[in-house]
């Protein structure tokens, strides 16, 4: 009996170090990851694009405005911050223009409308009556927090969205420009989003919305 009782305490003596290793080992771990989490909860959202941007390769610089100012693919962007907020907005100006005399003009608001109903970047356009022409701009405002891992394929999968948008609009611009006719014309730019719920003749009016 004395022997088994021997034998129990030395095994015990044996595996007690392994067992301590492996508690202390976890708790520290736990310590770490806490501090880890407090200090990327402290890094401000400026700071935390930036560093993600230089690590895709893009060379981020701050302009007057504290917008942060890159190029990506060849393209400028900017992305504008703010302190207490994790939301960035992601603008992506004068990525294509054409001139005022363009015959599928009457027709881009149909054109930005079909493509803004479908993807979450945003289109606008804006008239420089100085250089006679019409530029297109694109933005998107999305959550950008140190929980949203890897934050560079992340925002990648964003930017790359942008030039899927010029692609559509580019695509859609083109088959205007070239339709023959104006009854052709208004046939491809049907917008069947919106313009769908709109002669189901369910809408109602907004006063008779109870809240």
């Amino acid at each position: 009996m004395e022997d088994l009782t021997i034998l129990i305490a030395v095994i015990a003596l044996s595996v007690w170090p392994i067992v301590c290793f492996f508690y202390f080992r976890r708790k520290h771990k736990v310590l770490m990851d806490r501090l880890a989490e407090k200090d990327l909860d402290e890094v401000s959202t400026q700071d935390l694009v930036v560093t993600v941007l230089q690590a895709i390769g893009c060379q981020p610089q701050l302009n007057e405005e504290k917008h942060i100012c890159f190029k990506y693919q060849g393209e400028d962007f900017y992305i504008a911050t703010q302190e207490d907020s994790r939301f960035i907005i992601i603008w992506n100006p004068w990525w294509g223009t054409t001139t005022l005399t363009n015959q599928a003009l009457p027709y881009l608001k149909e054109i930005v409308n079909l493509v803004n109903v479908d993807s979450f970047v945003t289109t606008v356009y804006t008239t420089d009556e100085e250089q006679h022409n019409l530029g297109f701009h694109s933005k998107c405002q999305v959550l950008f927090t140190p929980r949203e891992a890897p934050l560079d394929e992340y925002l990648k999968a964003i930017l790359d969205q942008f030039f899927a948008t010029h692609d559509v609009i580019k695509d859609n611009f083109k088959q205007l420009s070239a339709a023959p006719t104006e009854k052709e014309k208004e046939k491809r730019v049907r917008v069947k989003g919106f313009a769908s719920y709109k002669d189901s003749g369910s809408t109602v009016p907004l006063d008779n919305v109870e809240a």
